[in-house]
């Protein structure tokens, strides 16, 4: 009772999505701290290897090994170092200052957050990449962080906006399975562990509910 009378103070309606957010926020949360303590630190490999092996299956297709290699690139350094920009300063333009502001902080926040796990664990990328080999520490998947806030924070403005239902439902759907579809990439192309994308989906939804929750409480978006 007294979650739900806290939940309400701070919303007009504490509806079962809020409730089953915050839920998530919590097993996310908890996700990304046993996969530290018992992948990282403790160094398990089973369960990466078992996921390795389930994807070996697959990489002997050609095709579909550029459709992957294709997919991961949406979230590539190369592409969002002007799309990300880009989308934050068109919605300045047109007036979309909160949104603008919103956007910004989330990804941004995402960026230091992961270069500074990333020094802390200095985790070794896998060895033998399927097509190219990536530079820099392994955990967590930055791609899999970075596309989850990004294309995430993407799909709440969407939810917030004055768009048809049926045509939220659309574009919300393409983000999240983009963002999951970029992090299931970063494994089958062996550029990193399983338990680093995990952790990058785990971490990117953690820091994304705390920013939604800050601008929904103090700097509600229009709709």
């Amino acid at each position: 009772m007294k979650i739900i009378q806290f939940l309400k103070k701070y919303y007009k309606n504490a509806s079962a999505y809020l409730l089953g957010a915050i839920v998530f926020f919590a097993i996310s949360l908890f996700t990304f701290i046993g996969i530290t303590d018992e992948i990282v630190l403790e160094k398990e490999t089973g369960f990466d290897e078992t996921i390795f092996l389930f994807f070996k299956n697959f990489i002997v297709h050609q095709r579909l090994n550029q459709v992957v290699n294709t997919i991961t690139d949406f979230s590539s350094p190369k592409l969002m170092m002007y799309l990300f920009p880009i989308i934050v300063v068109s919605f300045f333009l047109f007036k979309l200052k909160r949104e603008s502001i919103f956007l910004l902080i989330s990804g941004s926040g995402s960026l230091l957050l992961l270069s500074a796990f990333k020094r802390i664990f200095e985790r070794a990328r896998p060895p033998y990449p399927l097509l190219y080999p990536e530079n820099g520490f392994s955990f967590p998947s930055g791609h899999a962080t970075f596309s989850f806030v990004f294309y995430g924070s993407l799909a709440y403005l969407v939810w917030v906006a004055r768009f048809p239902k049926y045509l939220k439902i659309l574009m919300m759907t393409f983000l999240i399975l983009l963002s999951f579809a970029i992090g299931i990439s970063r494994i089958y192309l062996r550029v990193h562990y399983p338990s680093d994308v995990i952790a990058g989906f785990a971490l990117g939804y953690s820091w994304l509910f705390l920013i939604i929750f800050i601008f929904k409480n103090k700097f509600p978006l229009k709709q």
